[in-house]
């Protein structure tokens, strides 16, 4: 499965912030219409619709897009989840001002706990985004999810676990793939990657 492109997610989401009564169509385009035509939007519509996230209703002149109520479920847990991961970046700052006035060696063993902390919330928060329409929501998490990368596990993780090999990390997709099946599986491999290529990108420009 692929994730939605950004035009469908922004249109996506757009729709779906307008509850269970949708968004007129009028209010649609003049709300998209800074970052993409209307011929965009129209045919984004279009893919949206035949693919089961939304559906259209016009009473007399006025046409109103709905976003199915998974879609709608789906972006009420994104947005707890990242509720969740922004409070993990927040505590964590004041985590690591009160573990750099312990000792050294009381240091390595907090900072262990940190990153162990870091991993779980993350696990879990990728986990529970697989649940409903990931292709639309695990994209948008994956930017927050870097920035604890970026911050926290990428620097801590060593402390914890060695760095994970290409064999290690195809056994642990089987894995996967074995106890939640084969759609988690290439959901997370996906995730992976993008994740990766996201640092991969950031350290290019970085050098």
């Amino acid at each position: 499965m692929n994730f939605l492109e950004g035009k469908e997610r922004a249109v996506l989401t757009t729709i779906a912030q307008g509850g269970p009564a949708g968004i007129r169509a009028t209010d649609l385009y003049p709300t998209l219409s800074l970052f993409m035509s209307q011929q965009t939007v129209q045919k984004t519509i279009e893919d949206l619709y035949f693919s089961g996230y939304i559906t259209i209703l016009r009473d007399g002149d006025e046409v109103r897009y709905i976003a199915s109520k998974q879609v709608r479920n789906a972006l009420v847990n994104l947005e707890m989840q990242k509720y969740k991961l922004g409070k993990y970046i927040e505590n964590l700052k004041m985590r690591i001002e009160e573990i750099q006035k312990l000792e050294k060696t009381i240091q390595v063993n907090e900072m262990k706990k940190v990153a162990t902390e870091g991993t779980q919330v993350v696990a879990f928060s990728v986990l529970s985004l697989l649940k409903e329409v990931p292709e639309l929501t695990i994209p948008e998490a994956i930017e927050i999810i870097s920035k604890i990368n970026d911050e926290v596990l990428s620097k801590l993780f060593s402390l914890i676990s060695p760095e994970m090999t290409e064999e290690d990390i195809k056994h642990f997709l089987l894995l996967v793939s074995k106890y939640n099946g084969e759609k988690d599986a290439e959901l997370l491999r996906i995730t992976m990657e993008a994740i990766k290529t996201r640092n991969e990108k950031k350290n290019t420009t970085n050098s």
